[in-house]
């Protein structure tokens, strides 16, 4: 391992900067950490840096890429892992004149144990080394590298991230408001409806202001809000209607082929 080969991580000290910060020690890098009570400065982070994370809430972004944007230079790589990708690549763009530039998107938590099969999207901006030194990084470790637009990617995530984590809030305080005992619930649940409380436990350990965040700042957001509670309701009335069957009907054959689908897609992803 070059040991000029030095990866800084502006917000280290963060829970995502955290777990990058271990993957690349693993792995034998040399990591520098800067943050807000660091002795160690932004500026003095990239001086010292080949490799430069900002891992840093999308507010305070923009003035951070302003901080460093005089001292990136022709060797550096910098690399953002903002869950949202069309503003931080256009503010990279235009303040990073120089060295290369990736834009990604680790889907996955702070609290993983394992990598393996996790996915991350990325969109390179400028450069050629880097993406190639960062996709054989990550393959060694079995995460799955997805390349998307950023603007794709934002529109998606409306749907990935934004409306799943809705509906999981959505169905915490159904639960709460039914009144039914949480232990006496579980003992006679289906095995469909464990594997959605075994989703929604996930949350016990989240970040709100995380999930605030994916909620108020992505732009698609309102439009799958909007489109999941259209639907909702659609149905809620049908199902009060001389129509109820036919439109159930609709909807479940709809859902029903997307059901299919996903069998094949499913088994092809986790295999590979």
């Amino acid at each position: 391992m070059n040991e000029n080969f030095i990866i800084g991580i502006i917000g280290g000290k963060g829970k995502m900067g955290e777990l990058f910060k271990k993957f690349f020690r693993k792995k034998g890098y040399p990591v520098l950490i800067s943050d807000m009570d660091t002795e160690l400065s932004n500026i003095d982070l990239v001086k010292q840096s080949k490799v430069v994370i900002i891992s840093v809430p999308m507010p305070v972004f923009p003035n951070i890429i302003k901080e460093i944007s005089p001292y990136i230079e022709n060797k550096h790589w910098v690399i953002d892992i903002c869950s949202l990708k069309a503003e931080p690549a256009k503010i990279m763009k235009t303040y990073l004149k120089k060295g290369e530039i990736l834009a990604t998107h680790p889907l996955f938590g702070p609290f993983e144990k394992n990598l393996e099969n996790k996915i991350i999207a990325y969109w390179p901006i400028r450069g050629k080394n880097l993406i190639n030194w960062f996709i054989k990084t990550m393959s060694e470790e079995g995460l799955k590298l997805v390349k998307i637009s950023p603007k794709k990617h934002d529109k998606m995530m409306g749907l990935v991230q934004v409306l799943n984590h809705f509906w999981l809030i959505l169905l915490g305080k159904t639960i709460k408001d039914s009144g039914f005992d949480l232990k006496e619930l579980i003992s006679i649940s289906t095995p469909s409806f464990l594997k959605q409380l075994d989703i929604l436990k996930r949350l016990a350990n989240q970040d709100l202001k995380l999930y605030e965040k994916i909620q108020l700042e992505n732009p698609w957001g309102n439009h799958f809000r909007r489109v999941l509670c259209q639907n909702c309701n659609k149905l809620k009335k049908a199902l009060s209607s001389k129509q109820a069957e036919e439109i159930f009907d609709e909807y479940f054959i709809i859902a029903q082929g997307i059901a299919k689908e996903l069998e094949i897609l499913l088994d092809k992803f986790f295999t590979n």
